[in-house]
Parts: C-alpha cells; structure tokens; sequence
C-alpha cells in the first residue's frame, strides 16, 4: 500500500488536494467563520448606534435647535372678498334676493384676479406702497423664511420667490369666494401687507371696468361714424340723380303718365261708342271720317305715353328702379345710423354704471397669535421621520449581513 509521501506525490502531479488536508479544512473554516461573524456583529452594533445618532438624534437636535432659538414666529392675516357683476346669468347657488336685485357672480374674473395676486405685478406694487422688502427681513435670526436666506438671493427673482411661499391666493368657484393669506414677523406688517394687496385686486378690477367701458363706447362710436358716413352716401347718391335725371320723385312722373293713359283710353271709348253708334245709324256720315281720325291719334298717343313707361332705356321704368333702390339705401342707413346711436347712448349709460366690484367679505385682520411656525409638530416630524428611516438602515444591514454568512 503507497505511504503518504507517495500519495502527496500523485497530488502534486494532479494538481488536487491531499486527503489528508481535505479533512482537516473544516475544522478551519469553522473557527474562521465564527470570528468574522462575532466581528460582523459588533460592527453592526456600532454602526447601529453610530445611524441611530446620525439619523436620529442629531436631526432632531438641529430641528429642536432650530425652532427653539433661531425659528421666527409668523404672523398670518386672512382677507375673503368676492366679486360680483350686475346684469349677468345668475348661479343657483346665490340667494333669491341678489338674484332679484340682479346681482351675479363674475367667476371668470376671479381666476383673473388670482393670477394677478400671485404675479410680480402684485409683488411690486406691494414693494412700493408697503415696504415688502422691509417686511420680510425682519426675520430676525431666522436663516430659513427671512429675506434673504440661504434660499434666495437680494435679486427681485429672489424676492418673488419669497413672496410666493409667504402669500397664498384661492378661488372657490361653487361659493365665487376668493381667500387671501399674507404671512409677516410681525401682525402690524401682515395686515398692512394683506390690506395692501386687497386695494391693488381692487384697483386691477376697476381698470379692468375702465378698459371694458373704453372699449365699448371707442366701438359704439366708430359704429356710428361708419352708419352716418354710409347715410351721408347714400344721401348723395339720391341727390346725383335726381339731377342727373332732373327728376325729384320718378313715381310722381309715372302717376301723371298713368293718368294720361287713363283719360286718354277714357275718350278712345267715347270716340269708339260715337263711331259704332254713327255706323249704325248714318253709314255716310261725315262725322265717321273725323271721328276716327280722333280716336287713331288719341290712340297713338296712348302708344307713346305706354313707350314712356318701360319701351327702352329712357323710359321711366329703369329710372324707378334705380331710384327706389337708391331710396331703400337710404333708408336702411337712416335706419342703421339711429340703431347706432341708439348702441352709443346705451353703451355710455352702461359706463356710468361699475360692470364688476369687488366686495370685501372679511377684511385683512390684525392677527395676535403666530400661526406658523407649529414648532413641536415639525420637532415630532423630524424625530418620526429620522426613526424610519433608522430602522429602515437597520433592517437593510441585517439582511446584508446574513447574504454575508456562508
């Protein structure tokens, strides 16, 4: 039987692992494994007080920190206003008596107005008729919300970017009430701030009532203009050819002409009654000759008067027609020109009136609590939060630690 010289020989020329050695290698590898795994556990003890104070302890802290000594407290000042139009569709939400009094909700105008309470326009005006910039400074110590902060810079970009997390605007449209939020250091400043903001909405809609009445007289009269430049046409048109024609009035000439027809076919039957009555009783009459010799002219006559009338086209008939469509012209323009001024009138009796107000529900308020900042609520916040996501940390690093095991 081969020794184990022998054996670890063939090994060697195989290039496998002697027997011998294969039986020991457990008894390593267990050894081995038990200490990396008394170490991996007390690297994750220590990692899990180091996360517990990194994730936990040291956010909370700060945030306790924070609001305790450095946080500002704000001051909120609410304003609730609506605004109404007379004379438009009524909303089946509104009393019976503003709907007898013919009082609406302009719904469109207060999302117009919304967008304007949250634009840069709004934001200047507040600059420079309440001290805006002044306002938000005065946060004290507070590098979060004061102006400015790590956040926004001393650019008006900057500025607006403040002045939207401080003021909030809302529209309802089942009730058509708007709701005004201004945020301020102190109450003095927020109800200055809000008052200020409800008296530039109000000012945006009197404008807006400005423009609208502008437009509408600017169009009502351009419309008058237009009708009495058309009457003044038409006018002319009728007068040209009435001396054109030398004729004031072309029916007046035609009831002469059917005049003439008549009493002129009036005697052809006289002349024609006379003539069958001498034929009758005296064929050689003398009278016979004369009297057809009468009645053939009156005839021809009758035959021109008739040419006068609708032969060519300088007959009366063509002259009619242009004349009573030059009368119909002038007519509709007269016609148009009233309607016109009539519009004008009205619009201007309109622009007397205030086509939409806006109507002050509840005024800026002087607050005397802070709403904001709600200091022990966002404390639990940042301990709630940093615990989470600690136990997450943990769960994570106990899986991963037993993937590691063999």
């Amino acid at each position: 039987m081969p020794d184990a010289s022998e054996f670890a020989t063939y090994a060697r020329l195989l290039r496998l692992t002697p027997v011998s050695d294969v039986q020991l290698a457990p008894v390593a590898v267990s050894v081995e494994t038990t200490t990396v795994a008394a170490q991996g556990k007390r690297r994750l003890k220590l990692k899990g007080v180091v996360s517990f104070l990194l994730l936990v302890a040291l956010p909370t802290c700060l945030a306790v920190t924070y609001f305790a000594f450095f946080a500002a407290s704000r001051y909120e000042s609410e304003a609730r206003f609506i605004l109404r139009s007379p004379g438009r569709t009524m909303s089946a939400q509104l009393p019976n008596i503003l709907q007898a009094a013919g009082i609406a909700r302009a719904s469109d105008d207060g999302y117009i107005v919304r967008e304007f309470l949250e634009s840069r326009d709004a934001m200047e005006t507040l600059e420079n008729n309440a001290n805006l910039k002044a306002a938000y400074a005065a946060g004290g110590h507070d590098f979060i919300w004061k102006f400015p902060n790590f956040f926004t810079s001393r650019t008006e970009e900057g500025l607006y970017w403040h002045y939207q997390r401080m003021m909030s605007a809302d529209f309802d449209n089942t009730t058509g009430v708007s709701t005004l939020k201004m945020q301020a250091f102190t109450p003095e400043a927020a109800q200055r701030l809000a008052a200020a903001l409800l008296e530039s909405a109000e000012s945006l809609v009197n404008r807006l009532n400005e423009r609208a009445r502008q437009d509408a007289i600017k169009l009502a009269d351009a419309e008058v203009e237009r009708m009495r430049v058309r009457a003044l046409a038409a006018q002319a048109a009728l007068t040209s050819f009435r001396e054109r024609e030398r004729l004031v009035d072309p029916s007046q000439v035609t009831l002469a002409v059917l005049e003439t027809i008549a009493r002129l076919s009036v005697e052809v039957a006289t002349l024609s009654v006379q003539i069958g009555e001498l034929e009758k009783t005296s064929r050689n009459s003398p009278q016979i000759t004369p009297l057809r010799s009468r009645r053939s002219a009156i005839e021809a006559q009758i035959a021109t008067e008739r040419h006068r009338l609708a032969g060519d086209a300088q007959a009366i008939a063509p002259r009619i027609a242009e004349y009573e469509r030059l009368m119909l012209e002038r007519e509709f323009a007269a016609k148009a020109l009233i309607t016109a001024m009539t519009a004008l009138e009205t619009a201007r009796v309109e622009a007397q009136r205030q086509q939409v107000y806006l109507e002050k529900v509840a005024t800026p308020a002087r607050p005397d609590y802070p709403a904001y900042p709600l200091r022990v609520v966002w404390c639990l916040v940042v301990l709630v939060a940093g615990y989470m996501t600690w136990r997450m940390w943990r769960i994570l690093a106990r899986d991963s630690l037993k993937h590691a095991e063999p």
